[in-house]
């Protein structure tokens, strides 16, 4: 675990620069004669996120040949696409703790929320129409599409306690892994590169993706308050329903799985009944299963990577894979 640490921090090092220029870009594409704008932008935007997602876009472009300046734009995108799904998803869920700070809905009110949100999509659209290029316009296009289709998949299947793991696993493309893999893939296509390795790393993308979204799913149920930002079991207290769950339902007793069905078909649960579904996972192995397909599609992602030249770049995607699954928040 220290080793992968140290790995991760070392990658974030080498792209410190890049990631210095990503983030006085995000301040400066926030610019606005409508001063509660920046404000509310600012404070989702520069709220302490991982920068995941630019880390990747900067990596494959680099692994496949490109270190120009684009790279830096298309990062900007990428990360206002991501915080405009946050302001969203706030509003919809009805959040109030984002990274450890009171969620903007909370502060701001939701229709400040979601025109902010709008307001990032229009930005991001904004810059890739200044870059124009075609190709990666047709990327974040469809993402859009994808992400939109995401959040409606999950509040028609979020609660329902019949939800397949094919099920959850289509939501987790489209509200998660979608945006990483258009990451990965505009890092391919900035680069130059042809449509096979556009799409290994548009998979590359999708597979750590999905990955990064299951280990939430787990420190949702292991997680400090203090290491998640929120609240312990809040996906549980929101009435979702999360791959540890879906897996402890097939597995569990009879009796267990009955009482599981009618608490999750209240629309508000007690702590006791949150208590009880979480030993209900527990017991039933929900963390472990989850833990083995998380680190199977990174394993599957890196396999992505072995048609890439040897570089510090892939290096890095390399560790920043492993990363996902050895995370605490």
């Amino acid at each position: 675990m220290k080793g992968r640490r140290t790995d991760i921090d070392g990658v974030f090092r080498y792209l410190k620069n890049d990631l210095r220029k990503v983030e006085k870009a995000l301040v400066t594409h926030l610019k606005s004669p409508v001063p509660l704008i920046p404000v509310v932008g600012r404070h989702i935007t520069l709220s302490g996120g991982k920068r995941f997602r630019p880390a990747v876009l900067l990596l494959v472009a680099e692994a496949c040949g490109y270190t120009g300046p684009r790279r830096i734009v298309m990062s900007v995108v990428t990360e206002y696409m991501h915080n405009a799904t946050l302001l969203h998803d706030d509003v919809v869920d009805g959040g109030v703790v984002r990274r450890g700070k009171p969620a903007a809905n909370v502060v701001f009110g939701n229709s400040v929320s979601i025109l902010v949100g709008d307001f990032l999509f229009a930005r991001a659209s904004q810059l890739m129409t200044e870059d124009g290029d075609l190709d990666v316009l047709g990327i974040y296009a469809r993402t859009l599409v994808s992400l939109s289709e995401g959040e409606v998949l999950q509040l028609m299947k979020s609660a329902d306690r019949n939800m397949s793991e094919g099920d959850y696993l289509r939501v987790v493309f489209h509200k998660t892994a979608s945006l990483i893999a258009a990451a990965s893939e505009t890092g391919a296509v900035l680069a130059g590169a042809g449509a096979s390795v556009r799409r290994k790393m548009f998979e590359y993308g999708r597979s750590v993706g999905i990955a990064f979204q299951l280990v939430d799913d787990i420190l949702d149920y292991v997680g400090s308050e203090k290491e998640l930002g929120k609240r312990p079991l809040q996906d549980l207290r929101e009435g979702k329903i999360t791959l540890p769950l879906i897996h402890a339902l097939r597995e569990a007793r009879v009796s267990d799985r009955e009482r599981a069905g009618e608490i999750l078909g209240r629309r508000k649960c007690s702590e006791r009944e949150i208590s009880f579904l979480s030993a209900m996972v527990a017991r039933n192995g929900g963390l472990e299963y989850t833990k083995r397909r998380a680190l199977s599609y990174v394993a599957r992602g890196k396999r992505f990577l072995a048609s890439l030249p040897e570089s510090p770049a892939r290096d890095g995607l390399e560790f920043l894979s492993d990363y996902i699954v050895s995370r605490t928040r």
